[in-house]
């Protein structure tokens, strides 16, 4: 069986419902249409996503067969080189000194580079996360709260290539003791998918923090019927279940704080 590609990018493309492309042709007859980075998926699709007004990908991508992609998109021949991929450089350029800064504790510099990232492309995901960072250290929780609902309301976030920024962005959350937001975050994951092992326990630990301890164990359960292999879920159930065992005893405060304090994360 052949692994699966990485979807190659073709370049952008300008649709139009009125023109279609003929091969042979040098340039494009249409320009007033909408713009769109495509990519091949496959022989048979192709994934589309709009530009936004700074000529970035953004918005909901959608894949259209073969027959509908060769009729009505038309290749924009030098957009992309000219146009798309300098605004990309220059979002991630400041994406990259909003971290910097982020790292070197300088949160009013991160947060104007994150910002400026923003001002680019509103549904970047390492930007909006990048600046929920800066707003969690400021412990600026209304402006926190924005962000998140921005993140929440964006499918992009959780698919497949993000697992591992949401994820590491919820455990910072769970660490903040920024339980409910986490809760929330890998509430919103789960509704894509439930089969991942992962969420179920990072969920679980962000429950435990708010002290919904039959929760977090439910979920750990789950964790475990999906991969009963998964060392981090084990061990945590383990705790959990003496926890829960002392919960009525004097050292069941002194029993959760120890176990608060043991490495868990994925």
């Amino acid at each position: 069986m052949e692994e699966s590609k990485e979807p190659e990018v073709l370049g952008v493309y300008s649709h139009s419902t009125k023109y279609q492309y003929h091969f042979g042709e040098r340039a494009s007859r249409y320009r007033h249409g909408t713009y769109w980075l495509v990519r091949k998926l496959n022989d048979r699709n192709y994934e589309v996503q709009p530009l936004n007004g700074n000529n970035i990908p953004s918005g909901v991508r959608k894949v259209v067969d073969r027959e509908t992609f060769l009729k009505f998109y038309t290749p924009e021949l030098d957009f992309y080189r000219e146009y798309t991929l300098p605004c990309l450089e220059s979002l991630q350029k400041k994406i990259k000194l909003g971290r910097r800064y982020f790292n070197l504790g300088r949160l009013d510099d991160a947060e104007r580079a994150f910002c400026e990232a923003i001002l680019l492309n509103d549904q970047d995901v390492e930007a909006n996360m990048g600046l929920g960072g800066v707003y969690a250290e400021q412990r600026e929780f209304s402006k926190l709260r924005e962000v998140l609902d921005k993140l929440l309301s964006n499918d992009e976030l959780f698919r497949e290539e993000q697992r591992h920024k949401f994820n590491a962005f919820g455990i910072d959350l769970r660490k903040r003791e920024l339980y409910d937001d986490a809760v929330r975050f890998y509430r919103k994951a789960l509704e894509l998918n439930e089969q991942d092992e992962n969420l179920h326990f990072n969920i679980a630990r962000a429950y435990h923090g708010r002290g919904h301890l039959d929760v977090a164990y439910d979920h750990l359960k789950r964790a475990l019927r999906l991969n009963p292999r998964l060392k981090e879920a084990e061990a945590f159930l383990v705790a959990l279940r003496r926890e829960m065992r002392e919960a009525g005893d004097s050292s069941g405060k002194e029993s959760k704080e120890s176990l608060a304090n043991e490495r868990f994360d994925l």
